[in-house]
């Protein structure tokens, strides 16, 4: 599938390349081909991968013709992200889907839960003014009215 602004896309591979040329640990991303085969790892295919993962989580409203700078990041920095994470998230997907609520492996241990596959709080604070949450208060207690 091509990378289309407006369709499957809030920004370009030249927006996200600039944005990620000073950006620290960003050299894999200067590794991957613009486009390549069907399911293969490709700048276009994190930039739409990135922009489904956002466009379908539920803690953001986001509509296919916003061109807001923040958005276009937040796209990017979760199309790094899951260049960098998207094997431990898949796999965490499936021990959760399979019943897996705890491992230890060696010294290292986890407890699992759907909170742990939530997008990471520095690509969600790009987004604040899209939240789905804007706008509502939740009050607990007795209040005189």
């Amino acid at each position: 599938m091509a990378l289309s602004v407006g369709q499957n896309s809030w920004t370009t591979i030249t927006e996200a390349n600039t944005y990620l040329t000073d950006r620290i640990g960003a050299e894999a991303w200067f590794d991957l081909a613009d486009s390549g085969s069907p399911g293969a790892n490709s700048k276009t295919s994190f930039l739409i991968s990135a922009y489904q993962w956002l466009s379908g989580a539920p803690q953001v409203e986001l509509s296919a013709g916003l061109a807001d700078e923040n958005v276009k990041r937040a796209q990017i920095e979760a199309a790094l992200f899951l260049l960098e994470h998207y094997r431990a998230l898949n796999e965490r997907r499936a021990a959760l889907a399979t019943g897996v609520t705890e491992f230890k492996l060696s010294r290292k241990s986890e407890k699992l839960n759907i909170g742990n596959l939530t997008i990471p709080m520095h690509i969600i604070g790009l987004l604040g003014d899209y939240s789905s949450r804007n706008g509502v208060a939740l009050l607990k207690g007795h209040y005189d009215v």
